[in-house]
């Protein structure tokens, strides 16, 4: 079977009302995922609840083990991500309810998981294709959206034991499937977790496109450059890219640095820092020119020693951020602050 044709796409939409405003959206250009938070609540009873349009808050799709059950029109808005978080706006520049698509994961109960995650996974990478997004960068979780209140989906997805990661290899897999590219390999490592790897050793336009990638953002290639040869010099700027963004530093292009790399060449909130990130978190207890540099741009006394008084300043920080509020200076914040 077709992987366009593994499942159906029920669509029955809810009347207008506080859940469905019945708007045109600005244009998809990316992706929200999210988990329904409610163990046990399927699709269809998530729309029977916004079906009563009692409450200014939706989302497009809902997904259990059964159906792809879609209630509200793709080319309407849909309440799925708060207004007054500005991340949204940082990383893809636009609302969430204006431009993207916000689709849900029913889990827990008598659902069965593996079902429910396939039919996400396979639903996702159908967004992909249809709206021409790449699964790698255009994918976000509500969590990193909206940090101080919400953990969804991980908070579905790391009950079974899947890793964020995972889930956008999962995705990447299938939607190169719907795109009939071979252009990358697809390398299985269980039954049901798929990524993309370029490494070592490996030739053509793909490798070229990441040399491109790693030129672009500043990466030294000036022996070689774009050859489409993935050598040493290749693997030590994709090292050296890993290390300044706080990576696994393992010199192979997978989901997630290959996600990074085009984040940085195409938005501020992940350009490359002025001041390399240490390749460390950055935490109570530490001290140092680190530490200095982050209290400095916290606006606390630079004395060197990350105490209370620090952590709470970057803490504040995060918080104006909408980054996940810790006080631990890990990549992100790094990278926002420097």
């Amino acid at each position: 079977m077709a992987v366009e044709n593994k499942y159906a796409i029920t669509r029955d939409y809810i009347s207008k009302g506080k859940s469905r405003p019945q708007e045109k959206n600005d244009g998809i250009t990316f992706i929200v995922a999210h988990d329904t938070g409610n163990a046990g609540s399927t699709a269809y009873a998530n729309r029977a609840y916004f079906a009563k349009n009692v409450v200014s808050a939706s989302a497009h799709t809902f997904i259990d083990d059964d159906v792809i059950l879609e209630i509200i029109p793709l080319d309407e808005k849909a309440w799925h991500v708060r207004y007054v978080v500005n991340t949204d706006n940082a990383l893809y520049n636009g609302d969430a309810n204006d431009h993207a698509i916000g689709v849900e994961l029913c889990w827990g109960g008598s659902i069965t998981f593996s079902e429910a995650y396939s039919r996400y996974v396979w639903y996702i990478a159908y967004l992909c294709h249809k709206f021409n997004l790449d699964p790698e960068s255009d994918i976000v979780a509500h969590s990193t959206l909206d940090p101080t209140r919400r953990t969804d989906p991980q908070n579905a997805l790391n009950r079974y034991g899947v890793t964020w990661a995972e889930f956008i290899s999962d995705v990447t897999a299938t939607f190169y499937l719907f795109s009939g590219s071979e252009t990358l390999e697809v390398v299985t490592t269980e039954p049901t977790k798929s990524i993309l790897l370029l490494s070592y050793g490996d030739r053509g336009d793909e490798v070229k496109r990441i040399q491109n990638y790693l030129i672009d953002v500043g990466m030294n290639l000036q022996e070689y450059g774009a050859d489409g040869i993935f050598g040493r010099e290749t693997e030590e700027a994709v090292k050296k890219f890993q290390r300044l963004y706080g990576l696994s530093e393992d010199g192979i292009v997978g989901p997630i640095t290959l996600a990074a790399l085009k984040k940085a060449r195409t938005n501020p909130v992940y350009s490359r820092p002025v001041r390399p990130y240490p390749g460390h978190y950055v935490m109570v207890g530490d001290r140092g020119k680190d530490v200095e540099a982050i209290q400095r741009a916290v606006n606390v006394k630079p004395d060197g020693i990350f105490g209370p008084i620090t952590r709470d300043a970057v803490k504040k920080y995060q918080a104006r951020k909408g980054l996940v509020v810790d006080g631990i200076v890990g990549p992100i914040t790094w990278n926002m602050l420097f």
